[in-house]
């Protein structure tokens, strides 16, 4: 976070005392502050997929696990009734 503060001001201050026109550099300044502005966002975007996809594969783990154990126990009973028979 402190990266991305350093790195707003070096742009603002280098766009203020850049030689260039008061409309143009404040076109600048606007574009930045825009393109920065998108930063958290893009991050928070990425964050969220991260999350989603580490959702997925936990889900699906339990869900294996779930379905297996669902398997044994089946197997348990069949077996089970299987030796009483016998």
């Amino acid at each position: 976070m402190r990266f991305l503060l350093g790195f707003g001001i070096g742009v603002v201050l280098g766009m203020v005392f850049a030689p260039a026109a008061g409309q143009e550099t404040r076109r600048k300044l606007r574009e930045r502050a825009a393109e920065l502005a998108q930063l958290p966002q893009e991050k928070v975007a990425h964050a969220a997929n991260v999350a989603k996809d580490k959702a997925g594969e936990l889900g699906a783990r339990v869900g294996r696990q779930a379905a297996e154990a669902a398997v044994e126990s089946v197997k348990e009973q069949v077996i089970g009734q299987n030796d009483k028979t016998a």
